[in-house]
């Protein structure tokens, strides 16, 4: 069984489609917590964009999780997460989601 744990800003795949790869990395740092809360944010699902603006789209099920973390924190943007996910039935799972430190 294969598990992994990434890591990244936080932005939902509805933002991710409109804007350009070259600043990915910039304009998830700056993606909001009201926008990912916005409903056709969190019906689009998440990903995670690394230092390097390269992006990983989660699973279905990680919604349910970045969103009962994004109603917790204070953070309004810079919403670095680590997202701990294990295979299942060939298909990669999210199994945990927290906020974590973003690097400098």
């Amino acid at each position: 069984m294969i598990k992994e744990t990434l890591k990244g800003y936080l932005m939902d795949i509805a933002c991710i489609r409109t804007n350009p790869v070259a600043e990915m990395g910039s304009r998830a740092k700056n993606h909001t917590k009201t926008c990912a809360l916005m409903g056709h944010c969190v019906e689009s699902g998440y990903g995670l964009v690394n230092t390097q603006g390269e992006v990983v789209l989660l699973d279905d099920e990680a919604t349910p999780k970045i969103v009962a973390v994004l109603q917790q924190i204070n953070a309004e943007d810079e919403i670095w997460l680590q997202v701990d996910r294990q295979e299942k039935k060939g298909k990669m799972n999210t199994i945990k989601v927290e906020e974590a430190k973003a690097p400098v």
